[in-house]
């Protein structure tokens, strides 16, 4: 009976590596945002999994590619509808102002949002990785 590795050298097939399979934007740090909209702008909760934060307490703006932006106009997206409501974000990248890379994964009122805040945001900021991997479809 053939080894399993003399099998494989006969063959002559290598797997390409795991990592060559996730798409670009899944193989970068996702990191879950969770906060309300004011006035168009996003003001997202302390950081619970890091210590020093990963993010500074303020307003944001979202934009769902690059920053800065390519183009020669902005990309950002309008929050002005989500006004008076939280939503959740994964995002990729961010700096003082703009929070870019981003998918809108979630809509909630303020208490929805405070609840969730207290009690499973630090959990579901352990899980981030898998949730920008079920939301992109690969773990469905």
């Amino acid at each position: 009976m053939d080894e399993p590795e003399d099998t494989l050298e006969e063959a002559g097939t290598v797997l390409p590596a795991p990592k060559m399979l996730v798409p670009p934007t899944l193989s970068k740090a996702n990191v879950l945002f969770i906060g309300p909209v004011d006035e168009g702008y996003f003001k997202p909760v302390p950081d619970l999994k890091n210590d020093p934060p990963r993010w500074e307490p303020g307003l944001y703006s979202l934009a769902a590619g690059k920053w800065p932006s390519p183009n020669l106009t902005a990309d950002l997206l309008d929050l002005s509808p989500y006004n008076g409501q939280a939503i959740m974000v994964i995002a990729s990248d961010w700096n003082q102002e703009v929070i870019s890379e981003a998918r809108i994964i979630g809509v909630l009122d303020k208490v929805s949002c405070d609840v969730l805040q207290k009690f499973a945001y630090e959990h579901m900021q352990e899980k981030e990785q898998e949730i920008a991997s079920y939301i992109s479809g690969i773990s469905n």
